[in-house]
């Protein structure tokens, strides 16, 4: 073989691992405009199978970023899980459902719809806002760090050597799935033939050595780079083996379009109906300790021997499938990463970190919402406007959330694992009470971020009796509101645009009573640096080179009948004007009913625990989730929580921009 060629490079940051977490990190480079690098060891993207599960938490951030009405035309919902088992003379009867939907939560139900297209949406996204792709066929082959570069902002104490696999290299085989599925045409969406098709290779393999500000590892349970920073796994001592498979069902069993939990003497079965006519089951095949992966050998395992199985777990009812477009089998345990950060300059998201059985649908919820915090701190320290020591707040935010998932996992794993049929009668209870005990968890609704720079928590329940459920640490509750302007409806999940900026929610209140439309013109020349004070946030930090020129937006919800307030009522500086685009007619809100639309109840402020005559004052996080919260006069302390965060301009002239 002929010399392998070699080049050098610098990315401000390097993200390998292109699967669900990378991406989502990847987002936010691309909607920060940052110089970043995601590579990935598959020739090509995902497009069957893996993981398939949707929370409606992840379905809210989907919205923030533009696609979740791609999700909804293709994905399949769930609103209850059915339990089956056995009743009299050997049949199979329904005993319990657990009601999977929250309604009052979130305007998004559980969606079932495979990784492939998940991460075609948000390639699809990163495409609209950069230049940014995934760098497929390249391999890391070893990372040192400098630990001592670190504190300097301009260094670069990263060094990643890799390898761009060329015509001359055996191609890497995907060491996650199980070969002999094939991948045509006709199974997929037009818009992913494009990728189908393995990218060119260069004609000889090449090394190239990258250095990095910043290193996110999101390169799944078996994580290279968390081997090469040696930092040790731990968790359970069994490991579960589970066959899943992706069929038409040919059925007679009533729930096969349902998610379905079936126990019986032959074993445990989990029903997940899926997009375009598919069902997915789990049906966990064998267990083994952990460690003794090679006493398992995975050939032995066919989709001969999973239909089988099924067969037998849903006797008396017939099962049988002619097609089939995905298999696999699992071998997972509940393991966590001792830690998610090596310095402050490395990160791990993802499987990289923990990982937990395949069948609670948190796998990869857990894994995007991981690269949605790291990514967009990540991204915001490099374009210089976030303090590096925010990064901190990575850990202490997503590690506990780890803990608690594989928590939930070990209570959940042994009503699917334990096998006697003595265990069946009581295994609907069982679920019914271990889903209840989590669901707030599961699906997203009370995850509570600790206090920290970035989370201004209160000393005691009474500080924010003004706003009792806008509570800081966790996300904005939904709610429809009515634009002023137009009268159009939104979801803030949509209003509050993961465009990459803080935003400060003004919560107007009653705009027709003279006393609170006095307050919020005081408010707005404050904001305005009208008032005399230096304490306005605008113009006070750093930009977003190339994207924003004040890394923080303004939008207000009034809670006023909606004709009975105008546009031009509230301060300029709330609905500035641009000489080229004009008035922003879409920062200004109203919470009213509306007689065309039953999801715009006038109940945000209800659902936020906000007085609907005095109002708040919130700051919300790119994320979505709540830093600070104050009252509308307390400007001075909302400012001082935003100078804790973000880097200070050197003059304190400057053009206001919003």
């Amino acid at each position: 073989m002929d010399k392998e060629e070699s080049t050098h490079s610098q990315a401000d940051v390097l993200i390998i691992g292109a699967g669900p977490s990378g991406l989502m990190a990847a987002y936010w480079m691309a909607r920060y405009g940052i110089n970043a690098r995601i590579i990935d060891k598959r020739n090509t993207k995902v497009f069957l199978g893996h993981a398939d599960g949707l929370r409606a938490r992840t379905l809210e951030l989907f919205d923030s970023m533009g696609f979740q009405h791609r999700v909804l035309q293709e994905g399949s919902t769930s609103t209850e899980a059915n339990i089956w088992v056995p009743g009299p003379q050997g049949k199979l009867i329904r005993q319990a459902f657990i009601n999977v939907a929250r309604v009052d939560e979130s305007p998004f139900l559980n969606t079932c719809l495979n990784q492939g297209r998940i991460e075609r949406f948000i390639l699809d996204s990163i495409r609209e806002h950069s230049d940014l792709d995934v760098e497929r066929g390249v391999i890391a082959e070893s990372l040192e760090y400098d630990e001592e570069l670190s504190n300097d902002p301009n260094s670069y104490p990263i060094t990643v050597k890799v390898r761009v696999l060329g015509e001359d290299d055996s191609k890497v085989k995907d060491g996650c799935e199980t070969t002999g599925n094939e991948v045509n045409r006709e199974d997929l969406l037009p818009d992913d033939w494009a990728d189908l098709a393995p990218r060119r290779k260069p004609q000889k393999t090449q090394i190239e050595t990258i250095k990095a500000k910043y290193l996110i590892g999101c390169d799944g349970a078996h994580s290279w780079t968390r081997k090469q920073l040696n930092i040790p796994v731990e968790g359970s001592n069994t490991d579960h083996i589970w066959g899943v498979i992706d069929v038409i069902p040919l059925s007679d069993f009533p729930d096969v379009r349902r998610l379905s939990i079936v126990n019986s003497a032959a074993g445990t079965i989990l029903v997940i109906p899926r997009e375009r006519g598919l069902v997915r089951f789990y049906v966990p095949v064998q267990t083994c300790e952990a460690g003794t992966t090679d006493r398992f050998d995975r050939s032995t395992i066919t989709p001969e021997l999973i239909r089988e199985r099924m067969q037998a777990i849903f006797a008396p009812f017939t099962f049988d499938f002619k097609e089939s477009n995905w298999w696999t089998v699992y071998q997972v345990g509940q393991r966590i990463a001792s830690q998610s950060t090596k310095g402050n300059r490395i990160f791990l998201a993802g499987d990289a970190v923990h990982t937990h059985s395949p069948k609670m649908g948190l796998g990869m919820n857990m894994s995007m919402q991981d690269g949605f915090n790291v990514g967009w701190k990540v991204a915001l320290t490099v374009a210089g406007t976030l303090k590096p020591e925010v990064l901190e707040t990575y850990a202490s935010e997503r590690h506990p959330l780890a803990e608690m998932l594989l928590e939930l996992d070990r209570h959940w794993s042994p009503m699917f694992n334990d096998p006697k049929p003595e265990m069946a009668d009581t295994k609907a209870s069982d679920m019914a009470l271990i889903a209840g005990k989590f669901e707030d968890f599961a699906d997203g609704w009370k995850v509570f971020y600790p206090a920290s720079s970035l989370v201004r928590r209160a000393e005691d329940d009474a500080e924010f009796a003004f706003a009792r459920h806008m509570i800081p640490g966790e996300r904005v509750r939904p709610a429809k509101l009515r634009n002023q302007a137009d009268g159009g409806t939104v979801w803030t999940t949509r209003a509050l645009e993961s465009d990459g900026r803080f935003r400060i929610l003004v919560l107007a209140g009653d705009m027709r009573d003279s006393m609170q439309k006095q307050r919020i013109e005081a408010l707005g020349q404050a904001l305005d640096g009208q008032s005399g004070s230096s304490i306005s946030p605008f113009g006070r930090y750093l930009e977003i080179a190339g994207r924003f020129q004040c890394p923080i937006d303004v939008l207000t919800v009034h809670s006023s009948p909606w004709k009975d307030v105008e546009f031009f009522d509230f301060p300029e500086v709330l609905r500035p004007f641009d000489p080229v685009k004009g008035w922003a007619y879409d920062k200004i809100w109203c919470d009213e009913a509306c007689i065309f639309d039953r999801y715009c109840d006038g109940t945000a402020y209800e659902k936020w625990g906000v007085d609907r005559a005095r109002g708040a004052l919130v700051v919300v996080r790119p994320d979505q989730y709540i830093g600070w919260v104050g009252e509308l006069e307390d400007l001075e302390e909302l400012t001082q929580y935003l100078d804790g965060i973000l880097v200070k301009r050197s003059t304190d002239k400057v053009d206001l921009v919003l």
